[in-house]
């Protein structure tokens, strides 16, 4: 453990402390019985509200399957986690995005795996099985993000600076913006937070992006690993670039098919295009992410491993995602439809 993944832990630490201290400061000023003093604790009880610890709660645009109804796919999940050394998910969910990502929620820290529909479908059944291993051993690689510490401070600061985010662009009156900008003013300190705990966990973050390759190349193999990760390089912009304005006009029980039509009818020139813009990106500095071309490049130095999962185990699932997946398809479309009413 570096220092400055120690130091990580001691800013978490501090966010955490200061409801508590704003609390004891407004009950003080509260017993003072004077009027500043009663103005002054009422605000920092305010503050002691509004700093108060965290935890994520399920995301609202997810269609979440249990046991019973997607037996095959919990399985599944279930053998990647016992071979990357990661607990075995409580949930796993579709959702829009085009991604795939793991998050706990609860006090009780259960772990929740979200699937984006539209990346599943792209994907081959072996880079299936690499997405799912790689974001299941971010359970088990020690990412600080996933921390009962450092992420519910992180989540603690994140909703606080959506609360304090100002849009000077919004028409609602000179009141408002003159309100609002206060209010961002007041929320500096919250994005210098973030900002300094994003920069700590930077190198521990990236190490996590590597390690999860590592642990998803055992399981899903390396060729399989490398070519998941040039799926986000060469198939993922396209998927993106057809949900944007496509969405709201598509029949939700069109989306997906042709969604997989358009991304497969990308040209060979387009897609080695793409591949040599991201080699351009080494230089490129991500908080979170390594450039997707080193992650690559990695893997492909690892001893060469074969897939210990089949890809038939993997076909077995897709039966049992479609109507989560109808489901989610109407949800896209509504967002896109209500989105063009802005």
């Amino acid at each position: 453990m570096g220092l400055a993944h120690i130091a990580s832990y001691v800013v978490a630490c501090l966010v955490h402390l200061l409801g508590p201290a704003f609390l004891v400061i407004g009950v003080y000023l509260l017993s003072r019985m004077t009027v500043f003093a009663l103005l002054a604790g009422v605000v920092a009880l305010g503050f002691a509200w509004l700093v108060r610890p965290r935890v994520p709660r399920l995301p609202p645009d997810i269609q979440p399957l249990t046991r019973e109804e997607a037996p095959n796919l919990y399985a599944l999940l279930d053998r990647i986690a016992d071979r990357v050394g990661a607990p075995r998910a409580n949930i796993v969910a579709l959702n829009g995005m085009v991604n795939a990502a793991v998050t706990t929620y609860g006090w009780r820290r259960r772990q929740l795996v979200v699937i984006g529909y539209p990346l599943w479908l792209i994907l081959t059944p072996r880079e299936r099985v690499a997405i799912l291993a790689h974001e299941m051993a971010h359970f088990g690689n020690g990412d600080a993000r996933h921390g009962l510490v450092v992420g519910t401070a992180l989540h603690s600061l994140v909703e606080l600076y959506e609360i304090t985010r100002f849009d000077p662009h919004d028409d609602r009156g000179l009141d408002y913006r003159m309100a609002g900008a206060l209010l961002a003013l007041a929320g500096l300190p919250v994005r210098l937070l973030i900002l300094v705990l994003e920069l700590l966990m930077y190198r521990s973050s990236q190490r996590a992006e590597y390690r999860a390759d590592e642990l998803g190349a055992r399981v899903a193999g390396s060729r399989a690993m490398v070519s998941m990760l040039d799926a986000f390089t060469t198939r993922t912009p396209s998927a993106e670039d057809f949900l944007e304005p496509s969405a709201a006009v598509v029949r939700a029980s069109d989306l997906w098919g042709d969604l997989r039509a358009g991304v497969t009818a990308v040209p060979e020139e387009e897609v080695e295009r793409r591949r040599q813009a991201a080699r351009e990106e080494r230089t490129r500095v991500d908080v979170t992410h390594p450039p997707t071309y080193l992650r690559m490049e990695r893997v492909r130095r690892l001893p060469c491993m074969e897939g210990e999962i089949e890809a038939a185990d993997v076909e077995k699932v897709q039966a049992e995602l479609e109507q989560a997946a109808h489901r989610v398809a109407k949800s896209v479309r509504d967002a896109a439809r209500g989105a063009l009413y802005r």
